[in-house]
């Protein structure tokens, strides 16, 4: 396939999110799992944490093994905690894995127009037939579409369908139409297989349009305009619909869902065998991801072979292959074991009292032991803090060679377990006990909070119990709390928590996109359901630097803002990352499958470790080979 033209001013800013070599280190969103691994829809990964038993046991982990032919079927793991709720890419929270659209959408059963390979920076045609193009001003892009895709219904995919899937995220006020509409003032059919892309040159942000054509599935005119016929073009009742009976572009159609696994079984008509695409179908017939009671179920399912790929975090992993002798392998083969990725954080609710204080927020970053985060957490598949200090980059080394000057943030960082200089910090700053109930106070309010993430994140959940230690040592009060994906996601769109943790490894327009994730505050009037910057943190200067960076061409003016930007980072602390983990967990059980990426596999283009499903990593499904030939 032909590369898609990178726009060549930004090179250096779109700076690698994986790196696809071994990194020499002490250890390697999301997301333990990871939640959100994008600013638009958090996904509904989680990890296990869990150290497998050295006895693999095949009863009692509920999952179905026979309904399908074992060779013709790809079983996952990791990606699935609950009943899926819809197929409907319009949806605030589907809550189904092939719905997940980010920076590496889930390309099983819808489709984007490109697919973003982060193991070479480069964005593929998809539906899209080859380069998009920028106009001259750089204000609007236009894309040619395929000929040859359709749909499973066997219609044309055309440029009207692309325009009405535009219309219908902005007139429902989905999320995807929420969080672009301020960038994009609308996308139109030219003819029936061109369409325009036209920034919004009043709020110029060329970096949000470019996130646009590998993130957003598009979704059929004749679908769509059927249901708003049906329902009256209501906004809401169209979110809520299922659309499981949904035409799709995709390799595979829904088959079954409900509370123990989902089904997709690839559709034999799919465009993609084209010669203008794939040129054959994926190898796998059937894709299944079994849905487990808890983590410690899904790890020892993993550990039976019921699981071909797995992204869960897997404590000890390689105690699988060493101790235990199991045909486990990992994308790299020495620690870290994954690809560098993203920084999962802890975010504070900037409106909540006393988490207004900057003196409150670094004071738990500072006491926070990260060490015991890389130690227990991780088990020692990270890299450490003292090792790559703190910044909103990743460890990747095109990320770290984005540091314009080191030294001039050294003073502004922490190594953590700082009790002491934590201690002071608050006593400097006021926020005292008087009382005497050992909690320190402000506003007349005791500093008491509530910390969250979903339930079975396991090397999240021991991260914030480190959190909660450190607030204990400091005065600060800080219980845990759990709560169900669902739930987890409602909370922090809308702003329903304390202190919460997130992260995003950013695609196409990153590393931009992760400061924007993190720091950009709309001007201080935030949307009522929040994609990004969840804690709702504002500092005027910061979203004028990311506006400019958004739109600077100039190399060393890029670097200048994000130096600027990593010292407000670091002196407000509105989050704080906790450890440096990889986009994406990605561990294979070779017993019925192999040939799943890593990196030393020799494909050009590189498929990244997305999954087998990310973006570009839906290559992975063309390669697969049986074990047993």
């Amino acid at each position: 396939m032909k590369k898609t033209r990178r726009w060549v001013a930004l090179t250096l800013v779109l700076a690698l999110v994986l790196s696809l070599t071994a990194c020499s280190t002490g250890g390697g969103e999301s997301s333990s799992s990871q939640a959100p691994t994008s600013t638009t829809e958090p996904s509904s990964s989680a990890d296990s944490g869990t150290e497998v038993s050295s006895e693999t046991d095949t009863t009692g982990t509920g999952a179905d093994l026979t309904s399908y032919p074992r060779e013709e079927t790809l079983y996952l793991g990791g990606q699935q905690w609950g009943t899926p709720v819809s197929n409907n890419p319009l949806a605030a929270n589907p809550n189904y894995t092939c719905v997940t659209q980010n920076d590496n959408s889930t390309l099983y059963v819808w489709e984007t127009l490109y697919m973003w390979n982060p193991s070479d920076e480069t964005a593929y045609p998809l539906l899209a037939d080859g380069d998009y193009q920028w106009n001259e001003e750089e204000t609007a892009i236009t894309v040619k579409l395929k000929e040859a895709a359709h749909w499973s219904d066997g219609t044309p995919v055309t440029a009207a369908d692309v325009e009405t899937t535009w219309d219908a995220h902005v007139n429902y006020q989905s999320n995807q139409g929420v969080a672009y509409s301020p960038y994009i003032a609308d996308i139109v059919a030219v003819d029936d297989y061109t369409v325009e892309i036209q920034a919004n040159t009043d709020n110029l942000n060329r970096m949000k349009v470019l996130e646009y054509l590998p993130r957003v599935f598009v979704m059929q005119k004749a679908y769509l305009d059927s249901l708003a016929e049906a329902n009256g073009g209501d906004a809401t009742a169209m979110k809520n619909e299922p659309m499981w009976d949904a035409p799709h572009t995709g390799p595979y159609s829904t088959r079954e869902q409900n509370d123990q696994k989902w089904v997709i079984e690839r559709d034999d008509n799919y465009w993609g065998q084209d010669e203008s695409m794939w040129g054959k179908l994926p190898v796998p017939k059937y894709v299944i991801h079994n849905i487990y009671s808890s983590n410690d179920v899904s790890a020892q399912a993993f550990a039976n072979g019921e699981i071909d790929v797995n992204q869960s975090y897997v404590a000890n992993i390689e105690k699988m292959w060493e101790d235990q002798g199991l045909p486990v392998s990992t994308y790299i083969s020495e620690p870290p074991y994954n690809a560098p990725g993203q920084i999962p954080s802890v975010i504070f609710n900037t409106q909540r009292n006393g988490l207004d204080q900057v003196a409150v927020r670094k004071a738990i970053a500072m006491a926070t032991d990260y060490d015991q985060i890389v130690n227990s957490a991780m088990t020692g598949q990270a890299p450490s803090f003292s090792e790559y200090p703190r910044t909103i980059f990743n460890w990747s080394e095109a990320q770290q060679s984005l540091i314009l000057d080191p030294e001039a943030l050294a003073p502004l960082q922490w190594e953590g377990n700082d009790i002491e200089g934590a201690n002071a910090l608050l006593d400097e700053a006021g926020i005292v006990d008087t009382n005497g109930d050992g909690n320190r106070e402000y506003n007349g309010q005791e500093l008491s909070y509530q910390v969250e993430c979903p339930t079975g994140f396991s090397d999240w959940e021991a991260t914030l119990q480190i959190v909660q230690e450190a607030g204990k040592a400091i005065g600060i009060q800080i219980e845990t709390y759990f709560p169900e994906t669902a739930q987890y996601t409602d909370d922090i769109q809308a702003g329903n928590f304390d202190i919460t943790m997130s992260s995003t490894a950013g695609g196409i327009s990153a590393p931009w996109t992760v400061f924007y994730f993190f720091m950009y505050g709309f001007g201080g009037e935030f949307p009522e359901a929040m994609t990004t910057n969840y804690g709702r943190y504002y500092n005027p200067e910061a979203d004028e630097l990311l506006d400019e960076l958004s739109n600077t061409t100039e190399e060393d003016r890029q670097l200048e803002i994000y130096q600027r930007l990593n010292e407000i980072y670091l002196t407000d602390v509105p989050s704080f990352g906790a450890m440096y983990r990889p986009t994406m967990f990605m561990s294979y059980f070779e017993e019925t499958w192999t040939n799943f990426p890593n990196e030393h596999d020799g494909t050009d283009p590189k498929v990244p470790p997305l999954m087998c499903s990310g973006g570009y990593g839906i290559a992975a499904l063309y390669n697969l080979e049986l074990v047993d030939g």
